[in-house]
This record gives structure tokens, sequence and C-alpha cells, in this order.
């Protein structure tokens, strides 16, 4: 658009051959051609040698002409078409029509891709997100298994995640921030030469370069960490780093409000941790950080509060957002993967989805308000329901009823506005499906996550597991008690006593307690972790030997990988044999042992295999008369038990939904047994 109304208040020109003009005055006097040639050697040709070389022999130029030629620098970047599509282009553009039409008139149509629809769905597309991929993966058990009871679907509807939708006043305010970027990133240039110094500097900066400088700016030109101030000179230097306020390994937040500049040494002390963790400890320079926070606009806001986040936050809100994104980049990537069956692909809007389930009262059918809630894995099932009865008529007068109530201002909106559900007792029957629906979970199976803890305990004879304690603060006569050697003991109790049994006081900064030679400090003591034997440590835990095969390290067992459950054909009890992880490893990999079944089948003549469980398996269970599904949510080996939660729960927090009971009561007494379901929810008979 080039009118002054819309807010476009300059026009860069031909900024290429401006730049070669103040080089070689003669550029005017060159042919349009021979201009295009020029252009391409100065792109084309790296070595400057070379280059200059080539303006001496081919142009004629003087060596002197040719070698400022050969320094001039060209502005980065490149057309979104090609110059042979330019010139087919450029005739039909300035006869008056509009890009669209010229492209097509240039021969450059705008042509559907020929889908050879496939019967099912094939393997998904390489992607670099491995949660995209895997999501991928599940829409085509999902999908194939759909086509496999009913046949090819003739449409497919896709939610978009709400944060691709954008009305008019999300719209003004985006163009209005895209205008206030474009000035800044032109102030950033301007500083960014005048920074610069030297015959072989640049004159563009590149986007990182222009980020540090619009950083700079928030901060009051000062680093982020140290609060002394960064000069322009120094800025877009080495020195000067930008640093993710949030680590980007733990957040994958690389958005402009998790972005500090601060200098190179700093960012170092910082590392991989949060500004909280990293300088929280040390009173004087928190302060000293807070002050600088307090100075930040209040646009900044968000980018304040990452400083006060601690790791321990990450695993909460960060995840939210990252899943965030990944929901946005699915719903696209979706649309064209399924393309490949042939069926026609429609997009529709969250917002409509929630306006719908609102209006048609479904809200109630899980959960105890009328709001939507997430505690019930089912409301995904009520946004299908929805989704699939917005079609395009009923779309576009849902956005022409929007649009006209923005317009007009009457007053009125879209919640006073009602749409008839697409038959009678549409209520009535998802309501049925949602009773009889059983939650397809995914069973842990794989070998996944630490084989055993990270932190070992030592062993002593007649006493039980022991690991070393550092003498600091926290540590107290309670804890002296614990001590395995009776001379430490007594020398670390006498020193506490002295400072009335404070750690805090005993154990300050620069304490000084000596053993009973008067010269070796103490600085550790071991202590005791519990009282066992050694036959329940090989039985129990995981030992690390040394290089003589000396067990000297024992470290407890990570997660289990399943439970074998096992019925005496004399008694008709019970027995469960849980697996770990790395027993399971050590089976599929033949581990000092010939490879052999994860889960091991034969258990002898007496016993019986009867079922075997994993987390999210799924299980039904008499629970005061009422036959339910469960999940298996955790396998518990000391109490030789289980946890299950209903199969509906989206949460572990409500104890209502769930059962923690003996793997024989279970069986005996609440008639547990394994539900087995595809992808779609249909039960798969034994």
């Amino acid at each position: 658009e080039l009118n002054l109304d819309t807010g476009v208040k300059h026009l860069k020109g031909n900024t290429t051959a401006s730049a070669i003009r103040k080089a070689l005055p003669s550029w005017d006097s060159l042919s349009k051609d021979d201009q295009l040639l020029l252009v391409e050697d100065l792109l084309s040709i790296k070595k400057k040698s070379a280059l200059k070389q080539r303006l001496m022999s081919y142009w004629s130029l003087s060596g002197q002409d040719a070698l400022i030629l050969c320094l001039i620098e060209l502005e980065p970047d490149y057309g979104s078409v090609s110059l042979k599509a330019i010139n087919k282009l450029l005739p039909h553009l300035e006869s008056g029509m509009i890009y669209s039409d010229a492209r097509i008139a240039a021969g450059y149509d705008y042509q559907v891709e020929e889908i050879i629809a496939s019967n099912k769905l094939g393997i998904p597309p390489e992607l670099p997100n491995p949660i995209v991929r895997k999501g991928l993966f599940e829409l085509r058990r999902v999908v194939n298994a759909l086509i496999a009871e009913y046949g090819k679907p003739d449409i497919i509807r896709i939610e978009m995640a709400r944060d691709l939708e954008m009305n008019t006043k999300k719209y003004k305010n985006f163009i209005a921030q895209q205008t206030k970027n474009t000035k800044m990133n032109d102030r950033a240039t301007e500083a960014f030469r005048d920074a610069q110094t030297g015959i072989n500097t640049s004159r563009y900066p590149s986007r990182d370069q222009k980020i540090k400088y619009r950083l700079w700016l928030d901060q009051n030109h000062c680093c982020a960490y140290s609060g002394k101030t960064i000069n322009l000179a120094t800025l877009f230097s080495a020195e000067i780093e930008i640093d993710h306020i949030l680590p980007y390994s733990r957040s994958l937040n690389d958005s402009y409000m998790n972005k500090v500049v601060c200098f190179a040494r700093e960012n170092q002390v910082k590392g991989q941790r949060t500004p909280k963790d990293a300088f929280g400890g040390n009173e004087e320079k928190w302060n000293q950080i807070t002050q600088m926070l307090n100075k930040l606009p209040r646009d900044l806001a968000s980018k304040r509060d990452a400083f006060y986040k601690e790791d321990s936050d990450l695993l909460k809100s960060d995840f939210v957002g990252s899943q965030l994104t990944d929901t946005r980049y699915m719903s696209k990537v979706a649309g064209e993967y399924l393309k490949s069956i042939g069926s026609e692909i429609t997009f529709t809007r969250g917002v409509m989805t929630s306006w719908l389930r609102r209006m048609w009262e479904l809200n109630s059918l899980v959960g105890t308000t009328t709001e939507k809630e997430r505690t019930d894995h089912r409301h995904h099932a009520i946004d299908a329901a929805v989704t699939a009865c917005i079609d395009r008529p009923l779309y576009k007068s849902l956005v022409d009823i929007s649009r006209d109530l923005e317009r007009n201002k009457s007053g009125l909106t879209m919640g006073d506005v009602y749409i008839d559900p697409p038959f009678a007792d549409f209520k009535k029957r998802v309501a049925d499906k949602l009773d009889s629906m059983i939650v397809s979970h995914v069973p842990i199976r794989k070998i996944t996550g630490p084989l055993h803890e990270e932190t070992g305990v030592g062993f002593v004879n007649n006493f039980g597991t022991v690991y070393r304690k550092r003498l600091d603060q926290s540590f107290d006569l309670n804890a002296s008690e614990k001590i395995i050697d009776p001379v430490v003991m007594k020398l670390v109790q006498n020193h506490l006593e002295k400072h009335n049994g404070s750690g805090r006081d005993a154990f300050g900064e620069g304490f000084i307690l000596h053993h009973a030679d008067k010269s070796t400090p103490i600085k550790r003591v071991r202590v005791l972790q519990s009282k066992t034997t050694k036959e329940d440590l090989e039985e129990n835990k995981f030992g690390i030997q040394d290089k003589s095969g000396k067990t000297f390290k024992w470290h407890a067992y990570g997660n289990l990988h399943h439970v074998e459950i096992l019925q005496s054909k004399t008694t008709q009890k019970y027995k469960s044999v849980f697996v770990t992880a790395a027993e399971a490893a050590s089976r599929a990999r033949g581990v000092k042992r010939a490879k052999e079944s994860i889960i091991t089948y034969d258990h002898g003549e007496d016993l019986n295999l009867i079922m075997v469980l994993h987390k999210n398996d799924l299980v039904t269970a008499a629970i005061g008369g009422n036959v339910k599904s469960y999940r298996v949510q955790k396998l518990e080996r000391d109490s030789n038990g289980l946890t299950l939660r209903l199969h509906t729960a989206a949460t572990v927090k409500n104890t209502n939904e769930c059962i923690r009971k003996s793997i024989s009561v279970l069986i005996k007494d609440h008639d547990l047994k394994p539900l087995r379901i595809n992808s779609i929810g249909k039960k798969i008979d034994d």
C-alpha cells in the first residue's frame, strides 16, 4: 500500500544502486543489463582479490575505483521472487494490476497441488520438534483406526489454538508493535554505524545486534546483573552478550521478554540458572539487581517477574507455555499432513468452540460448574463434538455476527446471540456418549528415565547405609547423633555445645574444628542413613563396583518398569514381582546374561502369570458395587500395591478419584482385571 493514510512515512528506495553510485559515479551510464551483471559480480565473488581483478579486467575500472567498489557493503536480504519473475510481473503491475492478478497474468498461477489420495495416513514428515512429531504419530494412530472402523472421512475439522486467531483489536496492536519495532531497528542501525571504527567494519547490524541495542535502551545502558554502565562502543563487542533470563535449555523461551544484555563474565557466573538461583544468595548483589528491575518500564513487567522465578517454577509455568507453542505448530502441520488422505480439511476457531459449548450448556456435562473444566479428560470429547458442528455456513454466520456487533457498537455481545444445536437432543446424546466413553492412555512400556538415583550411599557393617554430610549452619545436635565415628561425634557435639547447640553459630563462615590430631580440619562427617543389612542392599539397591570388582557404593533403583502378578496353583495366593527399569534394561540388552524377554512368563510349575501391569495401563475394579475403569498411576513396591486413578481424571489432586490398595486386596475384594482398548476407545478382547 503506497498511501500516506496507512502510516507509511518513508520509502527506502534502491539502496543497492545508491551504495554503488557513491563508489562508482559512472553507474547511471551503464545499461540496465550491465547494472544487474555488476551487482551479481559484487554479490557472488566472495574473494576480494578475485573481485578486484574482475572489476579491472572485465569492467575496465582503475585500481583505485575497483578497490573502493570491493569495499562497499550491500544491504543484506533477498527478494521474495527471482529477477526473472520480476521482469515478467513488472509490466502488469505498471499497468495497474494488483499483485495477485499480475501473478496470474505473468503465468504464475496459484495452482492447487494435486493430491493423490491414499487409503490411510503414512509416516509423518520429519520435524525438528519432537513433541509435535510424536503428536503426529498419535494423530496417525487415531485417524487410521477410525478409517479401519468407519471408512475415510469426508471432512476433517481442526480447531486452531486460540493464539493463532487475531481479531481487529489484536491486529491493530500487532501493526502498532511492528511500526515501533521498525523505528527501533532504524535507531539501532544508526547507533551501530556510529559505533563502528576501522576499515573492515560493517554498515548493517545483524538481528542480534539490533536486539542488543533495544535491550540496552530498556536497561538504561546498564548490565542487567552487575549494574555497571555499558557504553555504546562496548555494546556491539564480544564483551557484551545477550542472555536468556530463564535458561533457554529449561524454558525454551527465546522471546524478547526473556532476554537481557550483560557483561560476558556476569553471564558465565550466572550459567544455566535463573537470576534468583544464581544471585539470590548474595544479598548485596540481589538488592542491586532488584533496584535495576524497579526502573524498568511498565510494559516490561513480565521481564521483571522472570527475574524472581526459581528453577522449580520452570517446571510449572514454562511447561504450559512450551505446550501452547507446540499446540499452535501442531494445528498448522496437522492440516498439511491430513491432506494426504484426500478429505476436505476445514479449520475452526477455539473461541467459537468455547462460545457454542457455553450456549448449548455442554460445560456442565463434566465438572461441577457452567464453565469449562479441564480436570476431566472428556472435555476434549466435548470440544470435538462442537468442532464437528461448525461447518462453513455456521462459521461465516458467526464471523459476520461478531463483526456486526463490533462495528455497530449497539451494546449487544455474542452472549446475547443464540444458535440452535444441530438437533434437538444433541446435549443428551453427547452426555450418553461421555458416560460410556473410556479414555485411552498410552502405557509406559519403553525403558525410560534413570536406571538408578544419582546420589549413592556407603555401607558399614552393624550400622547400615551411610553418607557424607557437610558441617553447615543446618547441622545441629540432633543431626550429630547419627555420626558413625564416636570420636568425631564427641568432637562435633562439644563444638556445638560451646555455641548453645546452634549450627548457625557453630558452623558459620570460617569456623574451625579439628580432628583429635589437632591439625586435620573436620568439614564433612559420615552419618547414618538407615539401618539395614548387606543382604537387603544386594536385593533392593544397585551396587557400583571398583576395578577389582568390590562394591563400594549403593544407589537406589530408579523407575519401576512393570509388575508381574502371579497366583499359586496350590494355595491360590497372589504374589507380585516388581521389575525395575534397571532389571528390564538388563534383560533386554543382555547385561551379564543372554538377552531375554523383558517380561518373565515362566515362574516355575506352581506359579501362574495372571497379568502384567505398567504405568498407565487400564484396569477395571468394582468399588461400592460399581465396576469402574482406572489407569495405573503408580507401582508401589514397598507396600506391594498399586495406586489407581479414574481414567477420566486429568489431575492427580482429587483423592476421590484415587484408589490405593495392595494388589491381593484389589484382586480378591475388587475383582481387578486388565482392560485393553485401541486408540479410539474400543475394547480389545483377549
